[in-house]
């Protein structure tokens, strides 16, 4: 095999799409120059991919993949918060 191509596996598809979902969300890539601009709509599809592969993994996972792919997604969600405009954001009642 290839050494710049890794091995398939969960794993490293847990990889490919965070790293799409990043660079949706504006965070460059080591490989880019500039920061692509942020598309929520895009990052959102990312994370949802990643919701439907935890789902539909669910009990055929690993500990660690498990843990990697809960972190992976509670990173992203929050990143995915900050991109919010405040006006997007429920509005609290004042007391």
């Amino acid at each position: 095999m290839n050494p710049a191509v890794p091995e398939a596996s969960l794993t490293a598809l847990m990889h490919l799409l965070t790293e799409q979902a990043l660079m949706a969300l504006g965070v460059p890539h080591p490989m880019m120059k500039d920061a692509p601009p942020a598309n929520p709509v895009v990052a959102r599809f990312y994370v949802d991919l990643l919701t439907v592969l935890k789902e539909k993994t669910e009990g055929a996972r690993t500990d660690p993949e498990s843990r990697q792919l809960d972190e992976i997604l509670y990173e992203l969600r929050m990143r995915a918060m900050d991109l919010q405009p405040a006006a997007e954001a429920p509005a609290v009642p004042k007391p």
